[in-house]
C-alpha cells in the first residue's frame, strides 16, 4: 500500500481538507493510499515509507520522493489534473 503526506502550515486545517478530498478521489479510482497529515515543521519526522508529499503550502527542500501541490483539491479547480498527477506517480513507482 502506498503512503501519502499531506502537509499544511499547521497540520490541521487545510491538510484535513485536502485528506478528506484526497481520499475521495482516490477511492473513486480504486487506489489504495494511506494518508497521513502533518505540518510544515515536522515533514522530516513523518517521512518513514513515504511515497508522495501532497501539500497545501510551498516546501523547500528536498525530501526524496515527489512533492505535488494540492491546492486545487480545496478550490476545484483542477483537483481531476492533480489527482491524475498523484495516480501516475504513485502507479510509477514499485
Amino acid at each position: 500500500m502506498k503512503k501519502i503526506l499531506v502537509v499544511c502550515g499547521s497540520g490541521i486545517a487545510t491538510s484535513t481538507a485536502a485528506v478528506n478530498e484526497l481520499q475521495e478521489y482516490l477511492a473513486a479510482r480504486n487506489v489504495e493510499a494511506e494518508i497521513i497529515q502533518c505540518d510544515v515543521f515536522t515533514v522530516d519526522s513523518n517521512l518513514q515509507d513515504v511515497d508522495l508529499i501532497a501539500s497545501t503550502c510551498a516546501l523547500t527542500g528536498d525530501f526524496g520522493v515527489p512533492i505535488v501541490s494540492v491546492v486545487p483539491l480545496l478550490t476545484g479547480m483542477g483537483a481531476d489534473r492533480v489527482i491524475d498527477e498523484i495516480v501516475q506517480i504513485l502507479q510509477a513507482q514499485k
